[in-house]
């Protein structure tokens, strides 16, 4: 009786569930898994206001937005370490109504204060990856190391970063994306 009712659970999961348990450690599932978010960021904002964006900009533009519901940017970072989130968000985009933040324009300032390094690093390339060529985005950093690597990072890239300023407890830099695919 305990086999047909876990074969009874099993049935229930979503094909995105079975899919991730099934390939779980295979070579480029990491990948797989940042794809396969990238798509449901892309499809939630099509069906919520007709636009097509690629996935690198879907994906820039919800992290820029920084919903606490939806910690986009958090699972892009370490897609495996949050499969369980991402199968439900790719459920939930097919259904849940898009929020007002993401009916707009892509922001143009990415708060990173309190997100640790590297993963600022990463979050900002991420962000940088689907920003609009030539448009400036402002970054919010905290002292010390985040301050130091992450312009690094944008230029090693091929971005430009135009100025960093002190603010009263944080950096502010603008980083102008650059015209050539990275």
């Amino acid at each position: 009786m305990v086999k047909n009712a876990e074969k009874s659970n099993k049935n229930l999961t979503s094909p995105i569930a079975r899919w991730m348990e099934t390939n779980r450690g295979t070579e480029g599932f990491t990948e797989s898994l940042r794809k396969l978010l990238m798509y449901a960021c892309v499809e939630w904002i099509r069906r919520g206001t007709s636009a097509l964006l690629t996935p690198e900009e879907a994906l820039s533009k919800i992290v820029c937005c920084a919903l606490p519901e939806f910690p986009v940017g958090e699972w892009s970072e370490n897609p495996e370490k949050y499969m369980d989130e991402i199968a439900d968000f790719c459920e939930k985009a097919k259904i849940l109504p898009l929020p007002a933040a993401l009916q707009g324009e892509i922001p143009s300032l990415l708060d990173l204060r309190g997100v640790k390094c590297p993963l600022n690093a990463v979050r900002s390339r991420i962000v940088m990856s689907g920003y609009p060529a030539g448009r400036t985005l402002k970054i919010w950093l905290d002292e010390g190391s985040p301050i130091e690597n992450v312009p690094g990072s944008l230029v090693a890239d091929g971005h430009k970063v135009l100025s960093r300023e002190k603010k009263s407890d944080f950096w502010e830099i603008s980083v102008v994306k650059s015209d050539s695919k990275v």
